[in-house]
């Protein structure tokens, strides 16, 4: 991956507005396509993984620390922290809510696994939670334990030159599972490869298409769309780092389907890898819906062009049927509380308890994910990045809620900037909200006392803006300190369960009592957010899934009627499948084993209910 910057100066920001359209530089780069180089389907993931030697992850590897491929122009950056404000933070909230914690639902090691960082992402599915590392990709049952045993990405790759950043997704809309990485990145051509599971068991089946890149496709951060799979890439220059996957080819095994190779329009930027949103929750955006893109930009990149700070939000349209006419385009500019993204061009940023040894802060960019979220008249973006709190070099987690009317305008519905106190540092964060609205940050904790841990925080949907009224948590304390590099994390990643879309999985790193990376995976509930004073929201709950190929499961909680009809359709409007369903149960299974593979709609309806979901059988 990529980096950041500093220096210092003095320079005065503009007031603070809270919206604008932005409709500058909007000539797109030529739009190209292409193909998979590869395709093959994988025998299921459990038996390949007999005919393999168990991984041995009781010591971590003296592997030298990744490179990055490409750095930002630091020349363009002054680090004039916030002169207007006494160089403090205007939106830090200084005190630390005081409200029950989460309710900590698991809580276990990850792996270990080669290179320095190791790069955890993760996610929860129905029934299992979902690790890959650098190395390494295990699938685990929801209390920790191993449903399988770890297994080397290049194994499940069949690709000897993987060489890791990996992600992985679970596509809540399709119910399957998506993991990618990238080779060799001094080989050329540079590719990337991709996986996408047959069904939603994670151990089964799987498509695996290889895509191939003009330049090095570093640092990507992949999101789930209606449309496409998207990714953007640290690209040196800046070339084909906006790129669109045919997602419903893709989860029907289509050996043809195809990428389309956009590029942001020119703007200063640490990295390109410019976050996109990721779908959640029960509603798909429309078929049709452009994808929206998020950057931050900083005033102390006054070398690029920028006065005040803000973030820049491009939008994407795709369309498959004429690729040609597929662009990315700057969409809005919204301007924000003022804050330093400005720690050290060295990357040396954060001290450490028992070391000279610093840390990288993994600033200038929103960390993964961009959570999108769609609500009865509006929808929500969560997006948040490591900022200095008070030019000291002591991090702190801005976060923002974004919404829209859906009418596409994004506007600031609350912003903060996590640091609740006056020597600790917070990074690497990651953000999600719940059906019901309420929200979860939990990051890197560091500070004077405390090695590099873990740690969370949250609020309700009707506490007072701008705060996180929860007391701070503790996932997992440090033991050791790192001083082999100053590279960390680079990626930590928090997903929804979606059996329940209230529990709040995430994964990450720290340090180990034998001063080596370490990753944790942990979930927490947020009904276990309210005191005794606050009745639980009960908001209608509905998913359907395929864990085997025969069987569609369906599982719901807060039903308001007492009896339902549930559906199977196809895309013709022909009924296949019809159910009574009393919703004192807690899941239902249909029988489809003699349903051709496509795309099918469930849908649940009652007197108070109409839910449905479009679920794609694999047989």
């Amino acid at each position: 991956m990529k980096k950041i910057v500093t220096l210092a100066s003095v320079l005065f920001a503009l007031p603070v507005l809270s919206f604008a359209q932005d409709n500058t530089d909007e000539i797109t780069p030529e739009v190209t396509w292409d193909y998979p180089t590869r395709f093959f389907k994988t025998a299921p993931l459990r038996d390949i993984i007999k005919g393999l030697p168990p991984i041995d992850e009781s010591s971590f590897p003296n592997e030298a620390p990744k490179v990055r491929r490409w750095k930002p122009d630091t020349t363009k950056i002054v680090d004039i922290g916030i002169p207007e404000n006494n160089h403090m933070d205007p939106a830090c909230q200084s005190e630390m809510g005081t409200k029950a914690g989460f309710g900590m639902k698991a809580n276990w090691q990850g792996m270990t696994g080669a290179g320095y960082p190791p790069d955890p992402t993760g996610a929860a599915g129905p029934d299992h939670y979902v690790q890959a590392i650098n190395s390494s990709y295990r699938v685990y049952n929801k209390d920790g334990s191993a449903a399988q045993p770890s297994i080397g990405l290049n194994s499940f790759f069949s690709e000897p030159d993987g060489s890791g950043d990996p992600i992985v997704m679970y596509d809540r809309f399709a119910d399957r599972w998506f993991i990618s990485q990238f080779t060799d990145p001094f080989a050329t051509p540079y590719r990337i490869l991709i996986a996408v599971s047959e069904t939603s068991d994670p151990m089964g089946a799987y498509y695996f298409y290889e895509y191939t890149f003009s330049q090095f496709p570093d640092y990507p951060k992949f999101s789930v769309w209606s449309n496409a799979y998207f990714m953007t890439a640290n690209t040196n220059p800046s070339n084909n780092d906006c790129i669109a996957f045919e997602r419903e080819a893709m989860l029907l095994g289509d050996p043809s389907a195809m990428k389309i190779n956009l590029t942001f329009p020119n703007f200063y930027q640490f990295f390109h890898s410019i976050a996109p949103t990721y779908a959640e929750g029960p509603t798909e955006p429309d078929a049709d819906e452009p994808g929206y893109f998020f950057a931050v930009q900083d005033n102390s990149w006054s070398g690029g062009g920028i006065s005040t700070d803000h973030i820049k939000i491009l939008k994407a349209t795709i369309n498959w049927t004429t690729p040609s006419s597929s662009s990315v385009v700057n969409h809005q500019t919204l301007n924000t509380s003022a804050f330093n993204s400005s720690f050290t061009t060295s990357w040396n940023d954060l001290d450490q308890m028992g070391t000279t040894a610093k840390l990288d802060a993994v600033a200038g960019i929103f960390m993964y994910r961009v959570q999108y979220r769609r609500f009865d008249g509006y929808n929500v973006v969560m997006l948040c990045h490591t900022v200095d709190v008070d030019n000291t070099n002591r991090a702190g987690v801005r976060w923002y809620e974004l919404r829209d009317n859906n009418d596409g305008q994004w506007y600031i519905h609350q912003q903060s900037t996590y640091s609740p106190d006056n020597d600790n540092n917070r990074w690497m964060g990651s953000i999600a909200m719940d059906h019901q609205g309420s929200i979860a940050l939990a990051y890197c904790f560091n500070g004077p006392s405390d090695h590099p841990g873990i740690r969370y925080t949250g609020r309700y949907p009707n506490d007072p803006l701008n705060e996180m009224t929860v007391q701070e948590q503790i996932a997992v304390e440090g033991n050791g300190y790192q001083d082999a590099t100053n590279r960390y994390g680079d990626y930590s990643q928090m997903t929804m369960d979606p059996s329940d879309d209230q529990t709040f999985w995430f994964t990450g790193e720290y340090i180990g009592a034998t001063n080596v990376p370490r990753t944790r995976i942990f979930s927490f509930t947020s009904w276990n957010l309210a005191g005794v004073e606050e009745d639980p929201i009960n908001v209608p709950f509905f998913n359907a899934y395929q864990p085997s190929p025969d069987v569609v499961r369906v599982i719901w909680n807060d039903i308001l009627d007492n009896e339902v009809t549930a559906t199977l359709i196809d895309m013709n409007g022909k009924l296949i499948a019809s159910q009574k369903v009393m919703t004192s149960e807690a899941q239902m299974d249909i029988d489809v084993s003699s349903v051709a593979s496509g795309i099918y709609v469930v849908n649940f309806t009652g007197p108070q209910t109409k839910l449905s979901q479009k679920i794609y059988l694999a047989q």
